[in-house]
């Protein structure tokens, strides 16, 4: 490999060219993976987007510091404050409409960063990452329905929470 790269990458850090390799491998791996996941049955989707958006969720918890002890309202106050994109939230008693406005572009890093293709069976994965970011501010189990998604065609992506009794 070191014989293929330029004299320009053989003269910045090893680091960085290194970084790179390895991310582009990495990227091609997780490309090659998904190929497989997007032929999965329901169930079989179902599992691997759900551990997926654990992962997601736990690090977008850390990344933009939201404290589980949160209650509800100001956790939707300190989402429609900052984040991946703007997002509008109306909530009426124990539904909440969740509209990110995307503007035709997937938030998932994979899809930005062109590792994977964006197919409609991808919103699985935001369908649990959203419960997962609001069941702990409200200590009941969360349904997300997608109303509409980027994945479809539409401009953002439209979710209807409903706090379960």
């Amino acid at each position: 490999m070191i014989g293929a790269m330029t004299m320009e990458q053989t003269q910045t850090t090893p680091e960085d060219w290194i970084t790179k390799l390895i991310r582009d491998y990495q990227d091609t791996i997780t490309r090659g993976a998904f190929e497989g996941i997007y032929q999965l049955d329901e169930k079989g989707l179902n599992t691997v987007m759900e551990g997926m958006a654990r992962t997601c969720a736990h690090a977008f918890v850390k990344l933009y510091d939201i404290a589980e002890d949160l209650d509800l309202d100001s956790f939707l106050a300190k989402m429609t404050a900052g984040g991946t994109s703007k997002i509008h939230i109306q909530r009426d008693g124990n539904t909440i409409l969740w509209d990110e406005q995307h503007e035709g572009q997937c938030m998932c890093p994979f899809i930005r960063r062109n590792v994977i293709p964006l197919k409609p069976s991808l919103c699985v994965c935001a369908l649990h990452w959203l419960r997962m970011l609001i069941e702990p501010h409200v200590d009941k189990p969360v349904r997300v329905e997608m109303l509409d998604s980027v994945a479809q065609g539409s401009q953002n992506c439209v979710f209807r929470i409903t706090i379960e009794d």
